[in-house]
């Protein structure tokens, strides 16, 4: 009789967690940690997935192609992997792109693990014409991205690169993405942070504190605990008071166009995400 009961039991067990740990957005959380470890490995990481990890979650880009990895084999330390199949590129069926709401503040840090594979695309095939891709951040007031600056809102993302931007020769790196109101690039502003390497892991921290109408804020980007940029920044303008607001975990190639696009299936994968007012 018991065991007829246990799947019944274990279905209201979960109803019961979901209506626990549910928030709203008005009592969205200013500190939060995600590990995936409530995910078996190989899981499909879809819209529902992200809910219960984010209880907040303002949108999420159906279907996507998100998974569970356990990285290393035997370490039962798990990943988000997203997939890019060939071609693809900006928004549809690849990657993972949604956003979180988090409770309004002046500052936020945010800290997450991202490992490139051995034989990772930076741009197509790793050739020319050179491309890059998207990373998880912050943003806040109107959230400005996609070439649309706007003057009540800012977005900082890290991006994957590889051009001849910062350098003579092709080279692949990091840089901070930065959209505010002034803006001096229409697909926002571009702040070099290191090189990096296929086959690697890097710890990226991200921390930005808007100021006041009166005085800069900042925004800093730390990869493995070296501090790689750091800006000044006049975020709020006379008269505005509006706040940091969400995680963007908005990763793809792209870049609006083909050419951004993977010339065969890559995998990327995204550990734990940590996300505090406070810094660390």
């Amino acid at each position: 009789m018991l065991s007829s009961l246990l799947p019944h039991l274990s279905l209201l067990a979960f109803a019961l967690l979901g209506a626990v740990t549910a928030f709203s957005a008005e009592n969205a959380p200013s500190a939060r940690l995600v590990d995936y470890s409530q995910w078996p490995d190989g899981h499909a990481y879809g819209k529902a997935e992200a809910a219960r990890d984010w209880p907040t979650l303002r949108w999420f880009d159906e279907p996507g192609d998100g998974h569970i990895r356990e990285f290393p084999a035997g370490s039962a330390r798990h990943w988000l992997e997203a997939g890019f199949p060939p071609g693809t590129f900006g928004g549809g069926p690849h990657g993972t792109k949604f956003a979180a709401e988090l409770a309004p503040h002046n500052s936020y840090t945010l800290e997450y693990d991202v490992h490139f594979p051995t034989d990772w695309e930076f741009s197509r095939d790793n050739l020319p014409p050179h491309g890059g891709g998207k990373l998880p951040g912050l943003s806040g007031g109107s959230h400005p991205s996609g070439g649309h600056g706007k003057p009540d809102g800012m977005s900082a993302r890290p991006m994957w690169r590889r051009d001849t931007r910062f350098s003579a020769e092709p080279q692949n790196y990091l840089e901070l993405y930065l959209y505010w109101h002034d803006q001096k690039e229409k697909y926002g502003d571009r702040f070099f942070a290191q090189p990096v390497e296929a086959g690697r892991t890097y710890r990226i921290k991200l921390r930005v504190d808007l100021g006041t109408p009166d005085a800069d804020g900042t925004v800093q980007l730390w990869i493995d605990g070296a501090l790689r940029v750091e800006r000044p920044v006049r975020f709020l303008a006379p008269g505005q008071n509006w706040k940091l607001t969400e995680y963007m975990h908005n990763v793809f190639y792209g870049g609006n166009d083909p050419t951004w696009a993977p010339a065969r299936y890559q995998h990327l994968l995204l550990g734990a995400v940590r996300v505090d007012t406070n810094p660390f």
